[in-house]
């Protein structure tokens, strides 16, 4: 971290050299989307109608010496079934230089590659709005972190180089100036460390992988396993065929909290880790309309060897036609041991139709 700190301290240096900034330009975007899902199987209930309720405010200017910044910030309901008080979150500050970028986030700025290797007409399975339970990957957008970009030309192959770190791994967001008191704060994990790396080896195709590591937090005094998790995602383009392939590993964290005794916690539920395996295929068939499927796989496996695990697993197929400025996507989801549970087999189908502004 001595290495982060040391860069991050020479781009603050030259921001504070800099002169007066440009106004900058303020802008508003969201999503003009309705959706209708229904579900059948081990999990089933109403049928829903949804509309998209967000907006996110950006901002954007240049300094005198041609260093740029953005800001955005979103305005969310609290979720409450009566649409509740609207809140402001996922916020960011983003500030790029010939020398990298850098970066302050607020439940913002993911580095994960586990979803990169998606190429499916609407969504991702894991965003399309049934939880299946399925263990990811640690993404340094659920805390508050600070991020370090290597400028882009600097490495070969177009390769970026991202890190990122959260102090405290605190989850809640607070405003400018805001100390002290943390009700977001981790009594289970203190720093979370992340790095990123993206390269385009050849024309047409994308190569990421990210990788996480949490320490342990202060109420414990060490981890039986540390928490550590990444990712590696491949998406090739050529014509009109993509085809995505990702792998994934999730080490939970298991803590001793016997003190100074080595609890040796190899009992039945504990996980030793997740290991995913997905794929993606799409093509477009014409100018206006592409369809997609994917499959995604996830293994438990237990710190007992002899602990039955049953593997989570998702399988969707999508298309989406364009019309003008509307899209209609329609996306078929079979789910097969939801949370990991044995024949908690789930279908969803979701038809969506969103408006481009």
């Amino acid at each position: 971290m001595k290495n982060i700190s040391k860069i991050v301290i020479s781009l603050l240096a030259s921001v504070v050299l800099t002169f007066s900034a440009n106004a900058g330009e303020l802008t508003v975007t969201g999503t003009a989307k309705a959706t209708y899902n229904t579900l059948s199987g081990a999990a089933h209930g109403a049928n829903t109608i949804g509309v998209a309720n967000e907006l996110a405010f950006g901002a954007s200017g240049e300094l005198d010496n041609g260093f740029t910044w953005k800001y955005s910030v979103e305005l969310d309901p609290n979720g409450t079934a009566a649409g509740g008080e609207a809140l402001n979150d996922d916020s960011q500050l983003v500030l790029t230089t010939p020398y990298g970028a850098l970066a302050f986030c607020a439940s913002e700025c993911g580095l994960s590659a586990a979803g990169d290797f998606n190429a499916n007409a609407y969504a991702w399975i894991t965003d399309t709005g049934f939880a299946e339970g399925k263990t990811e990957p640690v993404n340094i957008s659920s805390y508050q972190n600070i991020q370090v970009h290597t400028p882009s030309g600097l490495i070969p192959f177009g390769t970026v180089v991202k890190l990122a770190w959260s102090p405290d791994s605190v989850t809640n967001l607070a405003s400018a100036n805001g100390a002290n008191a943390n009700p977001g704060l981790s009594p289970t994990v203190s720093d979370t460390r992340m790095v990123r790396i993206e390269t385009a080896p050849i024309d047409g195709l994308d190569v990421t992988a990210s990788y996480a590591i949490q320490g342990r937090g202060a109420n414990f005094h060490r981890d039986e396993q540390d928490s550590e998790s990444g990712g590696i995602s491949a998406k090739y383009s050529a014509g009109a065929f993509t085809v995505g392939l990702g792998r994934t590993y999730t080490q939970p964290r298991l803590a001793d909290t016997a003190g100074t005794a080595d609890q040796n916690l190899t009992g039945a539920t504990s996980v030793a880790h997740d290991i995913g395996t997905n794929v993606s295929l799409a093509m477009a068939v014409n100018d206006n309309l592409s369809v997609s499927y994917s499959q995604e796989e996830s293994e438990r496996v237990y710190q007992t060897s002899a602990t039955q695990s049953h593997d989570n697993e998702a399988s969707s197929i999508q298309a989406a036609y364009t019309m003008g400025g509307m899209t209609v996507a329609l996306a078929v989801t079979d789910y097969d041991n939801v949370a990991y549970t044995q024949d908690a087999d789930v279908t969803e189908t979701l038809l969506a139709v969103t408006m481009a502004f």
